[in-house]
């Protein structure tokens, strides 16, 4: 070691060199300094000089790092790993975005060092199992130690120690006293926290994060709920790297409202890389990396022993049983999950191989294109509302990415309409100004089936005139006249530079731009490319205001921020968000997990062999990938809806919205959704949320329910748990039926199931306002909707008309799923109050169901019979307005003690003859902008439903029970009041516009 590399070693240990002499012995150089202590102790302590020494030897091997925080050593005696224990709290505050710097924070601990020595043996007390203390004694100490830093005279002194309290304090668990750690210099310590102990957290503020520290390694592992996944993946953020962890988290947690776990996101830097590195020994390097994060993060995890929970050795926990940690791969880590299994398998950890999704014996989502098929049900359904089919009309396309990557691969095979103008990746840029759409198609397929292709290997015979691959090396890239034309680049410019040229790209009059790479190129037009966060692309980023192509879809993640999506979304684009778009990836994982928990158990209990596992795996690769692109479907086909009728719906969403933020779930401001003020501007605009905002919305209201419905019993009813089998392949269905029904994570399973399913159907503030409003459990009110669709017969209508997609027009279709909502939702509500749910679920539909059937016999021709090739299916869907009037009907003839055909004969008649469907229509259609208004209208319907069962009863009273329309319509027309009441509805028809209180008038008259 030379001098200059010694000294800055010896001076950050409490001492001043003051002079130095060097001799030569046996050939090697010996150097002798001469030192002066800044501590006294140093000098008459043989155990504080010990530790000097072990130091001064750890920090020369680089097994520590050398810095200011070694002083300590030798300024309060603390011992080396109190000083890594400090110095990993420190570089986890830099991450968290305390504002000062390590050297800053390494100045307060030395001028207060016995402080800094008191918080190592609080941490110490906390955590050490061999002298854990108790409850008392931690309150104790804490409050010693908050006394303490009371008496440091400088604020920011104070506000450093603060956060180091905070961040122990958060600190639920910790490998610090595991011996194998200490024993082996790849590993790594491993705190886990509860980031919401902490203040002034970045927001969002995840669940549980887990920071990994080491000599080579940093990295967190952000979780947004107990049960959560989500990619691993290397960051070259060597200052930031959890801001951009963060950042991908949140996405992550918005993507996975469509599978059972919530979000989750890891990323970890290579501290050991230097920029001259060779490639294969890189690659080495951050392979040992990941292996030090993922083993730091199974350090603290708990595993399943025999169904029972076993905690790591040597570790104390303040937190409840946490078993559940399954990765996937990410940037940087696409080929470890092998990798990260082996280490599972290492410490026999109870998820196996599905830990680590997407491994050897795993789905390969390339091979299956799943993540590129779902962004495509997205495609498909954007393309359906401008009236053009993807798969029989050529649509012009502009590209991010190349034929050798998976979504951009698999994507641009989806079709053989497509016409490519142009893609780039990192090194090329690619240009077809015509395109053919076989001839490309074909020499794209070649192109993906060629290994690690790259545009440049596209055959320049089949690219159209004027066309060709650029390198983004170049200084200057010419521009022929179909490239102008195709572009839409002015004729004035001859040349552009790579990233001008990508540029033009992006935004070239095209009808799709397909995302399938990496990076954020469109931000809105008022942000800042400082805002956006990713330097790299700073030079060719456009402004959403930019954009010409028709619509946007992201198989990628990050391609736009959030305010340029809804930028570009109010301005007439069609876009979604990433989080939707590329959702199937998660999903697949998700089922490969669950499925590998699944036979896992059974090959455990030696009742199956790891290779018919794995067949069995392979065998239902087809129904995975449908049961997947199952639940991408359904959610854009929400997403549709709730776009056309989002200026009608722009109430419920400012109400849910506000629900969200009261519960402390929602950051308007952080997910870019609009204030009171503007939505009520809106509102006066008759202008609704954009697409991507009510995508938020959809993933936040599916998260919250989710989390209520964990905790219902519904898992015991053999009606709704009929679910929990759906989320399976049929060979487990039916093969496996009492393994599934005893499956560890079942709860979870039909709760992500039932979510989905509802709000895919019902749209995100159905739910959610009918239980703030009904105050009612969550178990019953899924009972009541399972019971309301079951009686209308409304699986089999949805069903026939996701059958007329390539038949029917976007709007049409559409039109009809919406007719469905409000009697499905009238009728859960009726059934939520006034169904007897002391009698199993399954006995309450098959009663309404047979009480439907017998009001549909009695209901009454409907006016505007609809003709055309769907007319059957319109009159279908139109007819549930009045089938809906079939629970009360039914309960009318319980409590008259008559059939119900003959209840029904007399309710409509008595609707029939007073225009009481008019009156029910007028009142619906009245305006409702926020909760109260809703809640008028709600109770006077109310009112009027309960004012016809009266004079129901009263008419089969009087009939003996057993009168016929003839006899009904006879007391109907003898009874004055109702002659009067008659009158007034035909006067009130007659008025050119209704309002409330006349709505009351009218059913207060019925109701005398």
């Amino acid at each position: 070691m030379t001098l200059s590399a010694l000294l800055p070693i010896v001076e950050n240990l409490g001492v001043d060199v003051i002079s130095s002499a060097s001799t030569q012995q046996h050939g090697d150089w010996v150097i002798e300094l001469s030192l002066q202590p800044r501590g006294a102790q140093l000098v008459g302590s043989r155990a504080m000089q010990q530790q000097f020494c072990q130091t001064l030897l750890a920090v020369s091997t680089d097994e520590v790092d050398n810095d200011g925080f070694n002083n300590l050593i030798t300024l309060c005696a603390l011992d080396l790993r109190g000083c890594i224990l400090l110095r990993a709290l420190a570089r986890y505050l830099l991450q968290i975005k305390l504002p000062f710097s390590q050297a800053y924070m390494q100045g307060a601990l030395c001028r207060y060092p016995q402080l800094a020595r008191a918080m190592v043996e609080y941490f110490h007390l906390k955590f050490d199992p061999a002298a854990q203390g108790s409850e008392g004694d931690l309150e104790s100490a804490q409050r010693a130690l908050l006394a303490q830093i009371d008496g440091v005279a400088s604020v920011d002194d104070d506000r450093i120690f603060t956060a180091f309290v905070d961040v122990i304090c958060a600190t639920v668990r910790s490998n610090f006293f595991n011996p194998a750690v200490w024993a082996d210099p790849q590993r790594c310590l491993a705190f886990k926290l509860l980031p919401g102990r902490i203040r002034n957290m970045p927001k969002p503020v995840p669940a549980f994060e887990i920071f990994v520290f080491g000599p080579t390694v940093e990295g967190v592992h952000l979780r947004g709920g107990k049960v959560a996944r989500g990619g691993l993946r290397w960051s070259e953020r060597m200052e930031d790297y959890r801001t951009e962890v963060l950042g991908l988290a949140k996405a992550q947690m918005v993507k996975n409202a469509v599978i059972v776990p919530t979000g989750a996101k890891g990323g970890f830097v290579c501290k050991a890389l230097g920029t001259d590195t060779e490639p294969a020994l890189r690659a080495a390097k951050v392979r040992l990396a990941y292996s030090a994060f993922i083993r730091g993060l199974l350090d603290l995890t708990d595993n399943r022993v025999d169904g029972q929970v076993v905690p790591p050795q040597h570790l104390v926990r303040y937190d409840a049983d946490d078993s559940y940690l399954v990765v996937a791969a990410d940037k940087g880590t696409a080929s470890f999950s092998d990798l990260a299994n082996g280490i599972a398998a290492e410490y026999d950890f109870w998820l196996g191989d599905a830990f680590a999704s997407g491994g050897s014996k795993g789905y390969d989502h390339k091979k299956m294109g799943i993540t590129a098929r779902g962004a495509w049900e997205s495609t498909r359904r954007l393309f359906r509302e401008l009236g053009l089919d993807t798969q029989r009309q050529a649509f012009s396309v502009v590209g991010i990415g190349d034929m050798s990557g998976d979504v951009f691969g698999n994507g641009m095979l989806l079709s053989n309409q497509i016409r490519l103008l142009g893609a780039f990746n990192h090194r090329h840029i690619f240009v077809d100004p015509t395109p053919d759409p076989a001839t490309s198609f074909a020499e794209r397929q070649r192109l993906f089936g060629l290994e690690g292709s790259a545009w440049s290997d596209y055959d320049a015979a089949l690219i159209s005139p004027g066309g060709g691959v650029f390198s983004r090396q170049s200084k200057k890239i010419p521009l022929s006249l179909p490239m102008k034309q195709a572009l839409g680049i002015s004729d004035e410019i001859a040349y552009l530079s790579p990233d001008a040229l990508i540029a033009a790209l992006l935004r070239a009059p095209v009808d799709l731009l397909w995302n399938g790479g990496v990076g954020t190129y469109v931000r809105a037009s008022d942000e800042t490319d400082l805002d956006v966060g990713d330097r790299i692309n700073d030079g060719l980023r456009l402004a959403a205001t930019e954009l010409r192509a028709r619509v946007v879809v992201e198989g990628g993640n990050l391609g736009l921020t959030q305010r340029a999506r809804i930028e570009f979304a109010r301005r007439g684009g069609l876009i979604n968000t990433d989080a939707i778009d590329n959702s199937a990836g998660v999903d697949c994982s998700d089922h490969e997990v669950n499925i590998k928990i699944l036979l896992d158990q059974r090959v455990r209990a030696g009742v199956m062999a790891a290779p018919a596992r794995d067949e069995l795996l392979d065998a239902m690769t087809d129904e995975v990938a449908a049961l997947v692109l199952r639940n991408n479907y359904a959610q854009s086909k929400m997403l549709s809806q709730s776009s056309q009728t989002a200026a009608a719906f722009i109430g419920k969403h400012a109400q849910l919205i506000q629900l969200l933020e009261r519960e402390g779930r929602l950051d308007r401001q952080l997910e870019c959704l609009p204030d009171d003020a503007e939505i009520a501007e809106r509102i006066a605009r008759q202008e609704g949320l954009s697409r991507p905002e009510i995508a938020v919305l959809l993933a936040y209201s599916k998260s919250r329910l989710f989390e209520k419905l964990i905790d219902t019993d519904l898992i015991d009813d053999p009606i709704i748990a009929e679910s929990l089998l759906q989320y399976f392949p049929a060979l487990l269905r039916d093969n496996y039926r009492d393994d599934i029904e005893h499956h560890p994570l079942r709860r979870e399973i039909l709760a992500a199931q039932l979510t989905n399913q509802v709000i895919n159907r019902m749209g995100s503030s159905f739910c959610l306002l009918l239980l703030e409003e009904v105050k009612t459990d969550c178990a019953r009110w899924i009972r009541s909707y399972a019971v309301a669709r079951e009686a209308l017969g409304i699986a089999d209508l949805a069903r026939d008309i996701d059958g007329l997609d390539a038949g029917i027009s976007n709007r049409q279709q559409m039109d009809l799923q919406l007719r469905m909502h409000h009697p499905v939702e009238r009728a859960t509500y009726w059934l939520l109050k006034h169904a007897d749910w002391s009698q199993p679920t399954a006995v309450i539909a098959a009663r309404f169901r047979r009480a439907i059937d017998d009001t549909r016999g009695r209901m009454p021709g409907m006016d505007g019979a609809t003709q055309g090739p769907h007319g059957l299916l319109e009159s279908r869907v139109a007819e549930l307005e009045r089938l809906y009037f079939g629970f009360d009907i039914a309960a009318i003839a319980q409590q008259a003690g008559c059939d119900v055909p003959v209840a029904a004969s007399a309710w409509f008649c008595l609707n029939d003859s007073l225009d009481l469907f008019w009156l029910r229509r007028a009142l619906d259609s009245l305006p409702a902008f926020d909760k109260w208004q809703r809640k008028s209208k709600q109770q006077l319907s109310e009112t009027l439903d309960a004012a016809v069962r009266r004079r129901v009863l009263a008419l089969l009273q009087a009939s003996g029970a057993c009168g016929g329309e003839g006899e009904f319509a006879d007391l109907i027309e003898s009874c004055a009041t109702l002659g009067e009441l008659r009158g007034s509805v035909a006067e009130a028809k007659s008025q050119t516009g209704q309002h409330l209180a006349m709505m009351s008038c009218l059913v207060n008259q019925l109701g005398d």
